[in-house]
């Protein structure tokens, strides 16, 4: 077998991959026996959380900071490119967590009011969330995996990535404020209702718009180190890797807008107000993804 498999960054993420799967199977195991779908979203997050903490930290590694008894420090052993890409994925995962969890046990969700009582079917839709953690993030776990002494200094895609991220990040923040906010006021009227003000006069999914593109920002970011890695005396990352980490974003994105977001979304919408004239101009009016100003004379 190619050696190259066996890189620094291919050994490390066998145990990130292990404890992100096995925190579905745990979720998974608990959900299907209470027949609730409540703990998908904070599985989720935690899942990020404990796979960004084992790739900055890597306990299993004799030589890494947790283990090495030096007296570097904490700040001292990890690259700035490091924490930004650490720290910010623990954020959205603490933020969006948060909110679908708290969502979650005020309305529950319709994806999951059949499923749930199936165990098998369940299981595949907590594999699946596996994989999405595991290639969403993948670019900030290979970053993490690299010496922080090798670590080029910040330069220009770093801070173009650090843009995108933030952007994205305030993007989905306040589209989701705003809806959050929407959905109190209307109340019951709810299911004849539908939000179309700030952010969503833009596009009709801005909370999705900016999740993609603050994966996009990570992934700038991250592979900024990849060339050093690749150039090392003795490769830390293999060539294939360090291409297979720009099917983050467009994972990302393609699940969100083809597959299990978007898509979703659309199709209820469309049966919730087939009757509602106003949510047809709407959407034809606005874009269904990339921000946009509204069309115009349209009937």
């Amino acid at each position: 077998m190619d050696p190259s498999y066996f890189t620094q960054v291919g050994k490390d993420l066998v145990p990130i991959l292990l404890a992100d799967f096995g925190i579905q199977l745990i979720g998974w195991s608990i959900s299907a026996f209470l027949q609730t779908e409540k703990f998908y979203d904070l599985a989720e997050s935690t899942s990020f959380i404990l796979c960004t903490f084992l790739s900055l930290y890597k306990p299993w590694d004799e030589n890494s900071i947790w283990t090495d008894g030096k007296d570097l420090g904490i700040l001292r052993a990890i690259h700035p490119r490091q924490i930004i890409a650490s720290g910010t994925t623990v954020v959205r995962a603490a933020y969006l967590g948060s909110f679908l969890f708290s969502r979650a046990l005020r309305h529950g969700d319709k994806r999951f009011s059949k499923i749930k009582k199936l165990p098998g079917r369940f299981l595949i839709y907590w594999l699946v969330q596996g994989i999405w953690v595991a290639l969403t993030a993948l670019p900030v776990y290979m970053t993490n995996s690299i010496p922080a002494s090798i670590h080029p200094n910040l330069e220009l895609q770093d801070y173009i990535g650090i843009a995108l991220w933030g952007s994205g990040f305030v993007f989905e923040v306040i589209a989701n404020y705003q809806k959050q906010k929407w959905r109190k006021e209307v109340g019951r009227d709810y299911k004849r209702s539908f939000i179309s003000t700030g952010l969503w006069s833009l596009s009709r999914h801005p909370n999705y718009f900016g999740e993609c593109l603050l994966w996009f920002g990570s992934y700038f970011f991250c592979s900024s180190a990849f060339p050093a890695a690749l150039e090392n005396p003795a490769p830390i990352m293999s060539y294939w890797m360090s291409r297979l980490a720009v099917f983050s974003p467009m994972f990302v994105t393609f699940l969100i807008t083809r597959v299990s977001g978007i898509p979703l979304l659309e199709r209820e919408n469309d049966r919730r107000l087939k009757d509602v004239v106003a949510y047809w101009k709407y959407k034809k009016a606005t874009s269904m993804f990339v921000p946009t100003l509204p069309r115009r004379n349209v009937e």
